[in-house]
């Protein structure tokens, strides 16, 4: 039976392995750098019942979200215009909804009101969350740089 969490896949082992196949199988078939459409065949009793044909990109996607889902990672897919509330985009961020409000009114994220509702599009989220890693990435170096000059590693 296949699961679903916010950070996670859980597949039994046949089927994972099965889409790690199918993904590995379209990377071969998109090998074929000057191809302007792959298809896609199904066969019963070594004849064509089923053909269809996408464009190159649109199995390059469908290849990467069948490894995911392999490899047991959960992933997003959203509309390129998708708009969040202030709850889902706090959810995602990994924060509380008033300190994303806070940064909102500090001008750190862009947002529109609809009604006295604020909406943030998911792309900006995104690249707020990007910069929340890096902050916390380049903050760690510096404790560690710190730490290290002062002798904190020397046994």
């Amino acid at each position: 039976m296949t699961t679903a969490t916010p950070d996670r896949i859980d597949l039994p082992d046949d089927v994972a392995q099965l889409l790690a196949d199918a993904s590995r199988l379209m990377g071969e078939a998109l090998d074929r750098p000057h191809a302007a459409r792959v298809a896609l065949v199904e066969e019963e009793e070594g004849r064509d019942i089923a053909r269809i044909e996408v464009p190159p990109d649109t199995l390059r996607l469908l290849s990467r979200v069948l490894a995911m889902m392999a490899s047991e990672q959960a992933f997003l897919l959203y509309p390129a215009h998708t708009e969040l509330t202030t709850k889902q985009a706090a959810e995602l961020l990994g924060v509380s909804r008033p300190y994303l409000i806070a940064r909102l009114e500090a001008g750190e994220l862009d947002y529109r009101k609809v009604g006295r509702h604020r909406r943030i599009r998911m792309e900006d989220v995104l690249a707020f969350k990007e910069t929340m890693r890096q902050t916390r990435r380049a903050a760690l170096d510096a404790l560690v740089e710190d730490s290290e000059s002062l002798g904190g590693y020397d046994l």
